[in-house]
């Protein structure tokens, strides 16, 4: 039977969130023969090679070690998508488990599609507070990874980007920077299209910014970005490789600008005093396409007073 996924993951000494991630993997629906899982440890000192090779009965797994030279993620990703066999890759990140029709959903979007395709999945639970996730309780440690997005689903931990999925609409390709939300933590490509890009930038040593940095470049090459509520996953809580996200995504902001000079991307760092920064909301309200119909003015009234938030990727 032929590889027509692969499942590329970068891990770093979180073993236990890596198991539970292959688990989930282990109970596709998708013909375990339709694809393969890779593994690249960013120089971890764990385990996760062990834990790799006890699921070699279920899944066809490989592991490769790379040396720990600092944060790496897109070194790793890079490494995985060039060993990659599938003619489509799923980026998932360690502790983000898929639900159980989640492959077999990429597959079908991107078998029947007429163009090149980037599909965003849909991440249950990521960056939801602990409040949340404490509401859900013993729900969350069951091995059915449907039940339990059900759950999240029930207590509102939906996907962070649903706020924008509500004012701009689910049809991410109307968007005018859809590659903001091309988020790795669960997305897919085509294999030969990442390859034609360049693949991620190996320079961005520091978390977040070199996954919208490539889906800067599959949108430069025409890439129909979708996103698809039915590729269903949930982030495992955990936590952060960084202490501050604001400053970290308003670097990377910086440099996709820097790098690309876009009229879209110079909007990066523009202050809508959001509650979460939306690039996309941005663009559509100084250019006086309000969301949803709303005016800017209006849209600016309603946002005076409220905290300002860096402005950039995630």
């Amino acid at each position: 039977m032929t590889i027509e996924i692969s499942v590329v993951i970068p891990t770093y000494n979180r073993a236990p969130l890596l198991r539970r991630t292959l688990d989930a993997l282990r109970r596709q629906t998708l013909d375990p023969g339709r694809f393969e899982v890779v593994v690249v440890d960013d120089g971890g000192s764990d385990d996760a090679e062990d834990v790799v090779r006890s699921f070699a009965g279920d899944l066809d797994v490989k592991y490769y070690w790379q040396e720990d030279a600092g944060f790496r993620a897109g070194k790793a990703r890079n490494v995985g998508t060039a060993i990659a066999s599938g003619r489509y890759v799923v980026y998932v990140d360690t502790g983000v488990l898929l639900g159980s029709r989640t492959l077999e959903t990429h597959l079908e979007i991107h078998s029947r599609a007429t163009y090149p395709t980037v599909v965003v999945g849909y991440v249950y639970g990521f960056e939801s507070d602990a409040s949340t996730f404490a509401a859900v309780g013993a729900g969350l440690d069951q091995p059915d990874v449907d039940a339990t997005i059900g759950l999240l689903h029930e207590h509102g931990a939906l996907d962070v980007r649903e706020k924008q999925y509500q004012e701009l609409g689910e049809i991410i390709a109307g968007w005018p920077a859809p590659f903001d939300i091309f988020w790795t933590c669960h997305a897919s490509a085509d294999r030969e299209e990442v390859l034609a890009a360049g693949m991620f930038d190996e320079s961005f040593t520091s978390w977040g910014g070199e996954d919208v940095d490539l889906g800067v470049r599959l949108f430069q090459r025409n890439n129909l970005f979708v996103m698809e509520r039915a590729a269903r996953s949930f982030h495992w809580p955990h936590e952060k490789e960084v202490d501050d996200l604001h400053e970290s995504s308003a670097n990377a902001a910086d440099r996709i600008h820097e790098k690309y000079g876009l009229w879209v991307t110079s909007f990066y760092g523009k202050d809508l005093q959001d509650d979460k920064y939306s690039l996309n909301k941005v663009i559509r309200i100084f250019t006086g396409n309000g969301a949803q119909g709303e005016s800017p003015a209006t849209e600016a009234a309603g946002r005076s007073g409220e905290t300002r938030k860096e402005a950039g990727p995630r």
